[in-house]
């Protein structure tokens, strides 16, 4: 999967480049958010919307789209590491490759064992030749004097490190860890998936969904199309890049989330011939989670400690919130379609990342800074 709009290189943490939406797409995201909250709005309605039109209940992304896109990933990631974690002579080097939440979880660790390189968990550095691979270290991080001790002690461990070493980290553990730790000072460079923006994503979108004819509820219009200027005519996906924070696996999912359909009854030569079922893909975002009032309070604290700290045990969850722990304010949070449990371990749900990091940016946490 090549293409001059695909990012082509990974880019430096603090380099970051947001995507940003249209002024009139936020202004729009605004009001809609302020009446959802009041519970004024259900679900969004549009007067351009067919009156048969239904959410689609399975997914319409291929398999492809999203292999093409780890295979793409991939590289990006060989090009900026491969050779260096190959190399077994000096000097050596702590390295740091930072995620937001939305990218696949193990994805840095699939790529090392992929490539055959050695791979540890985030508690000893054995010695070694070529690179050392440590995907997540958020297991280290805690929000309480004895975890900083234990931190500073795991940093003195790397600097001290006989080979180079590689640590996958959350944009949010990072933001935090640089904040209260030297992290900065052990890790020589800092980098990060450089953003797909608009004309990214209609790339990805045309290569492997190129068959379905998207429009968007707002406009009436295709999302797709290029103007004279080859920028993309519709505002859809620059907004929608914007909501992923440039993550394209965001990006995607909540395109997929968004998918309605209404049967049409089209014609010879017809621009919807390119769709096999003769129908219009409309996309249409459902209305966006809200925490109750009754929970939102700590239902803010809960989410941002799950954001540094990564899956935790409700006990250890505990220990770095401000207040006492609610009995069911996981499951709430679940039903919600926040948070996870898998077998105990409390989660930010992957695909609800956008989400979250909204909610959490409306109450006025700290946010990542990447």
């Amino acid at each position: 999967m090549t293409s001059s709009s695909f990012p082509t290189d990974l880019v430096p943490v603090r380099g970051y480049d947001w995507p940003r939406a249209p002024a009139t797409s936020s202004l729009k995201d605004g009001y809609r958010r302020m009446w959802e909250k009041l519970r004024v709005l259900d679900e969004r309605k549009a007067e351009l919307l067919p009156d048969d039109l239904e959410r689609v209940s399975g997914s319409v992304v291929p398999d492809e789209l999203w292999a093409a896109l780890r295979v793409h990933q991939f590289d990006r990631l060989d090009s900026v590491y491969l050779d260096w974690t190959r190399r077994t002579d000096g000097p050596h080097s702590v390295c740091a490759f930072v995620t937001m939440p939305s990218v696949p979880q193990g994805f840095l660790a699939d790529w090392a064992a992929d490539r055959g390189l050695d791979l540890v968990d985030a508690a000893a550095v054995p010695a070694g030749k070529g690179a050392l691979i440590v995907p997540d270290i958020s297991s280290l991080v805690r929000r309480t004097l004895e975890g900083r001790a234990a931190m500073r002690s795991y940093l003195a461990e790397l600097d001290g490190a006989s080979r180079n070493v590689l640590l996958g980290v959350s944009s949010w553990t990072w933001t935090y860890l640089a904040q209260t730790s030297a992290i900065e000072a052990v890790v020589s460079d800092a980098r990060c998936f450089a953003p797909f923006k608009d004309k990214a994503l209609a790339e990805l979108i045309r290569a492997y969904m190129g068959d379905e004819v998207f429009k968007s509820t707002e406009s009436g219009d295709e999302i797709l199309p290029e103007g004279g200027d080859g920028e993309i005519k519709d505002p859809y996906l620059k907004t929608l890049a914007a909501r992923a924070y440039g993550c394209p696996w965001a990006a995607i999912r909540l395109l997929d989330a968004a998918v309605n359909r209404e049967a049409e009854a089209g014609g010879e030569g017809g621009e919807d011939d390119r769709n096999p079922g003769n129908t219009t893909t409309w996309l249409q975002d459902p209305a966006l989670p809200q925490l109750p009032a009754r929970i939102e309070r700590i239902g803010h604290f809960m989410l941002h400690a799950l954001l540094i700290h990564g899956p935790l045990v409700a006990k250890d969850l505990a220990t770095v919130l401000p207040m006492t722990l609610p009995v069911g304010l996981a499951a709430a949070l679940g039903r919600l379609g926040l948070v996870d449990d898998d077998a105990g371990k409390l989660s930010i749900r992957q695909a609800a990342y956008p989400h979250v990091r909204r909610i959490v940016s409306e109450a006025g946490l700290p946010l990542d800074q990447i």
